[in-house]
């Protein structure tokens, strides 16, 4: 399959596929001026170091703690670690 260019397409990426469209989420409400503001502040930083950033906070809380944590504190930790997960799956 050629472009008109003379350059050869992706077998995946077919001329008028709406494939990728169909299956693009969908968003079914607006998002609150404060998810707004967050993902405005998290398009200034890096993957990698916002990445580096949360593995850095959860891991001085846990390793360098000197109080217990309630099950809230671990809870919130876990979330952080699943938050850290998700953008290095964006990144890769």
């Amino acid at each position: 399959m050629s472009a008109q260019d003379g350059q050869k397409n992706s077998p995946h990426c077919q001329q008028g596929s709406t494939d990728a469209a169909l299956s693009a989420p969908k968003i079914t409400r607006e998002l609150s001026p404060a998810q707004e503001q967050l993902l405005e502040y998290t398009d200034y930083l890096d993957g990698p170091d916002l990445v580096k950033c949360l593995k850095l906070l959860h891991d001085i809380t846990i390793y360098h703690s000197h109080e217990p944590l309630d099950e809230a504190e671990k809870d919130a930790l876990f979330t952080v670690k699943g938050l850290w997960e998700c953008i290095e799956r964006i990144n890769a």
